[in-house]
């Protein structure tokens, strides 16, 4: 099957959304489809980054330029030529300026073009942003997703609290709720890199508390500036922050850890590739994802911390919920409450063999649930059952 895979952002730019999608292209091309990219040209990108297990993206990415370019938004009117020779379309949604060319494009074709739409996230923001990003969320999503032949979701309950929960409550048929599947041999448990641990001068018996996430102003949402201010709160003794990320915002929550007088007890780790992404997961003790708004729909570095046998600490969020088994891999915490945070934090931190029996767990659940292999197989059936052939 032609698959013509559309999407906002996509590797080497980070961040979950074209993380996603280059997982479903490599996924799909793997079960033997022919998948081809198509994507916003953005500055910066010299080469198409490679496949994590593959010498070579086995898959071409079509980086368009954008008629307008604002953040993570792009309009492309030319996917409309570029897309009616394939055999289904995935779109991974949102995608300001491309989605609303595809939904033209579908409601042209019909069932001639099989549309699949991964329903992402939710975005939220203030000001003019959020005016748009509500009005898009009331005018245009139900349109879009009722029009689709099958929309995935990462969970049933994030679905069930978005944009889409009305058109998930009529027409139910449509949605298969899949999580992102990951490679659990690549993340999987493993010794502290001395060499890492000397790099960031983490000493012996100090705890490491890890945060990985784009350090942009599109992720905003993931709440450095809370974590940062619940650490300076924290008291814990020997117990290290690092925080894993890239952005535009890098300096600015550098400057508020200074501010907040936090000294050497966080860490800003330099630029980490995917490919070193498991040796820092296998440096902490806990992982933690402070997200502020529903902007977070499931944190797929909950499940890479997972499989490398880490508890994880993550905000009490529609989808992200979903991932974490209170007291058996992690906690959540009440979105935006420093002490309901930091006691679940001191509670997996002191207690050592809380925090060993959630390593287990986190690692089985991991294999159980969202080894990328069963992901791709779920995947691939939507496919078929869409645009049979």
């Amino acid at each position: 099957m032609r698959i013509g895979l559309v999407v906002s952002t996509f590797p080497p730019y980070q961040g979950g959304m074209g993380n996603m999608a280059f997982s479903y292209a490599l996924g799909l091309t793997r079960r033997g489809h022919q998948v081809e990219v198509f994507c916003p040209k953005r500055g910066g990108i010299a080469r198409e980054p490679d496949a994590p297990s593959a010498p070579d993206t086995p898959f071409p990415v079509h980086r368009l330029k954008p008629w307008l370019d604002v953040r993570n938004s792009a309009f492309v009117p030319q996917l409309a030529l570029r897309l009616g020779r394939f055999d289904a379309v995935n779109l991974h949604y949102p995608f300001y300026g491309g989605a609303e060319v595809v939904f033209l494009l579908k409601k042209i074709k019909g069932k001639k073009l099989p549309l699949v739409v991964n329903f992402q996230m939710d975005n939220f923001s203030t000001g003019a942003a959020g005016m748009i990003f509500k009005a898009n969320a009331t005018l245009f999503t139900p349109r879009l997703l009722r029009l689709v032949d099958k929309v995935i979701v990462t969970s049933e309950d994030y679905a069930a609290h978005s944009s889409a929960a009305e058109t998930f409550r009529k027409f139910p048929e449509k949605f298969e709720a899949i999580p992102p599947g990951i490679d659990t041999v690549r993340f999987s448990p493993g010794e502290k890199d001395p060499a890492l641990l000397k790099r960031y001068g983490i000493k012996a018996g100090e705890k490491v508390v890890l945060f990985v996430g784009g350090l942009d102003q599109a992720h905003a949402f993931k709440g450095v500036n809370f974590l940062l201010r619940a650490w300076r709160e924290q008291g814990a003794d020997k117990a290290r922050l690092l925080i894993v990320g890239q952005g535009d915002l890098r300096e600015s929550y550098r400057r508020t850890a200074d501010a907040l007088g936090l000294g050497q007890s966080v860490v800003f780790a330099d630029a980490v590739s995917a490919g070193e992404l498991p040796a820092y997961y296998r440096l902490a003790d806990l992982l933690v994802l402070p997200s502020t708004d529903s902007s977070e729909a499931f944190g797929i570095v909950l499940v890479e911390a997972m499989a490398c046998g880490v508890p994880v600490l993550a905000s009490d969020l529609p989808g992200v919920r979903s991932v974490v088994e209170a007291e058996q891999n992690g906690f959540v915490f009440r979105v935006r409450e420093t002490e309901d945070l930091l006691d679940k934090m001191r509670a997996i931190l002191i207690n050592e063999e809380l925090r060993c029996r959630m390593r287990t767990i986190a690692r089985e659940t991991a294999v159980a649930h969202y080894d990328r292999e069963k992901i791709w197989d779920r995947v691939d059936m939507v496919f078929r059952e869409a645009a049979p052939v």
